[in-house]
């Protein structure tokens, strides 16, 4: 995620990246983990804490593992500076957050859904909760029925490949083991559902 965040950043004309952080990896270049961005960048990782990252930027995109952006995300608003957080941390209520990830929430914030075209207070906040990928997708596709009033029952079918699992590897992300595979995965219980059924109901509510 975030290599791929740094990769669309750079060709973004108002944006200078400016601090690439992380605990691990601190004092290595960045395109150690990263080579594509070789030609692009020379900066190192860097531990810092999220005063010392609001001191040095106006905007933070928070690319850590689910669970654990809540831990970082109230001292860098309270830092001053303005959040789009990558995780599922704010993307949802607290109530349906906890239900969905089995994680009490520890540090419950007011956000936006990162979804700009149904979104466009996004462009003011001060937290952002950026969407999950299946969501983004499948939310824009069925929209503008749905504000229609035209469906009432969505069925999505949808694929992606292993890069969106994470960097650890799994059983079920091994690439020798996934290469011509398809593999259902959580059909009923995908954690990403709450996240499509909060943003269609807003536009036709009692969508299923």
């Amino acid at each position: 995620t975030g290599g791929e965040l740094l990769r669309l950043l750079a060709n973004h004309p108002e944006v200078k990246v400016v601090a690439v952080t992380s605990r691990k990896l601190a004092g290595k270049p960045v395109t150690t983990v990263h080579p594509h961005l070789k030609s692009i960048y020379s900066l190192n990782f860097e531990a810092l804490s999220g005063k010392e990252v609001a001191e040095r930027c106006d905007m933070v995109f928070n690319a850590v593992p689910h669970g654990t952006a809540m831990d970082w995300v109230p001292e860098l608003l309270d830092a001053g500076t303005r959040v789009i957080d990558l995780s599922s941390d704010y993307r949802l209520p607290t109530d349906v957050f906890e239900k969905t990830y089995a994680t009490k929430h520890r540090a419950p914030r007011e956000a936006v859904f990162g979804l700009t075209e149904l979104h466009p207070e996004v462009a003011r906040a001060k937290l952002v909760g950026n969407p999950g990928c299946y969501p983004t997708g499948a939310t824009l596709a069925v929209a503008p029925l749905a504000k229609a009033g035209l469906v009432e029952r969505v069925v999505y079918d949808s694929k992606s490949g292993i890069s969106g699992a994470g960097v650890e590897p799994t059983v079920t992300s091994h690439y020798p083991n996934m290469s011509q595979n398809i593999i259902p995965y959580k059909l009923t219980t995908h954690r990403h559902v709450p996240e499509i059924k909060q943003e269609l109901s807003r536009l036709s509510p009692g969508i299923k």
